[in-house]
Formats: structure tokens, C-alpha cells, sequence
């Protein structure tokens, strides 16, 4: 599975408007645009896959106003997603080196959370 992030960057707004998930299952030749939101403006901001566990995988979203935050949460290589709302602001995110059901997420707020995702 091939999976690419677009991004539309507004350069006088200073800040991502919209992105695109794109997923392939036959090595590229084929791209299905994905849309974990119908008819709701979702901004991923970056997408994570598990080391331990190719099929797992966890994407980081904006609303469009930056009001929230949201993972998108997929076990079967991004065929499908499971949204899961937080209550902070993910700056990066690292699966747990043992444990594949955990993440660590470092906040934009300066803090270090352990969260089980419970895939």
C-alpha cells in the first residue's frame, strides 16, 4: 500500500486550507482520493504508520478553524477509519517501540502523553 499526503497551502493565510489522502493497494498504479469526513473540511496535518505493524495507522487532523484536533485511526493499511477526538494538540506522535496499541504524543503545548489507542 502506497499512501501520499497533498497539501493546499494558502501563502497569505499562512496555513494549510485543505489536504488530500491518496491510497493505492496495486503499487501506484491506481490512487483512490480517501474521504474520512463527508462534506466536512478535514486538514490532515501528518499521517503515522506503526513500525511493528504495517496495517496500523494514524492520521493527525485540524478542523478548518484550528478549533480541534482528531486521529483518524486505521488497522487494515488505510482502507477505512475510525475517528477518535483529543482533548490537546499532537506536534509529533511516536508508536511505543513494545507496545503497538500505544502512542507517545509530544503536545504543542510542551507535554509528553501516553495514550492506548486500543486498536
Amino acid at each position: 500500500v502506497i499512501l501520499i499526503l497533498t497539501k493546499y497551502y494558502h501563502t497569505d493565510m499562512g496555513k494549510v486550507l485543505e489536504s488530500s489522502l491518496w491510497r493505492s493497494s496495486d503499487f501506484g498504479t491506481l490512487y483512490t482520493k480517501l474521504n474520512l469526513q463527508p462534506g466536512i473540511v478535514t486538514v490532515i496535518d501528518n499521517f503515522y504508520i506503526c513500525p511493528t505493524n504495517k496495517k496500523k495507522i494514524i492520521l493527525v487532523s485540524s478542523s478548518h478553524n484550528d478549533r480541534d484536533q482528531s486521529l483518524f485511526i486505521s488497522t487494515d493499511e488505510g482502507a477505512t477509519f475510525q475517528k477518535q477526538p483529543i482533548t490537546f494538540f499532537v506536534e509529533t506522535l511516536l508508536f511505543h517501540p513494545k507496545e503497538e496499541d500505544k502512542v507517545l504524543a509530544y503536545t504543542k503545548e510542551g507535554k509528553v502523553k501516553l495514550e492506548d489507542m486500543a486498536f
